[in-house]
C-alpha cells in the first residue's frame, strides 16, 4: 500500500482538488470531489478533531494507486 503524504492527514479531498498545484480540472479532480459525498453534511469546525473525519488520508484506499502516486508527487513538490 502507498502511504499518503502527511499533508493528506489534514487536507480534505475538496481542499486537495482546489488548492494543490498540479491537480487542476480532470479525472483526479473528479475522483477527489466524489469523496466529498462521504462527509458532506457533517458539522464543520476549525478544531483538529474534525480533520480526521474529513482528511484525504481517511479515504486514501478508495483512490486508484496511480492517483495516489500522482497526489503524493504533487504534495512533495509543495514541500
Amino acid at each position: 500500500m502507498i502511504e499518503p503524504n502527511p499533508l493528506f492527514l489534514v487536507w480534505s479531498p475538496d481542499e486537495v482538488a482546489e488548492c494543490l498545484e498540479g491537480v487542476g480540472i480532470g479525472e483526479i479532480y473528479g475522483q477527489l470531489w466524489e469523496l466529498v459525498a462521504e462527509y458532506d453534511g457533517l458539522p464543520r469546525s476549525e478544531v483538529p478533531d474534525d480533520f480526521e473525519d474529513r482528511c484525504l488520508a481517511k479515504f486514501w484506499n478508495k483512490l486508484p494507486e496511480t492517483t495516489q502516486i500522482f497526489l503524493n508527487g504533487c504534495a512533495e513538490k509543495r514541500e
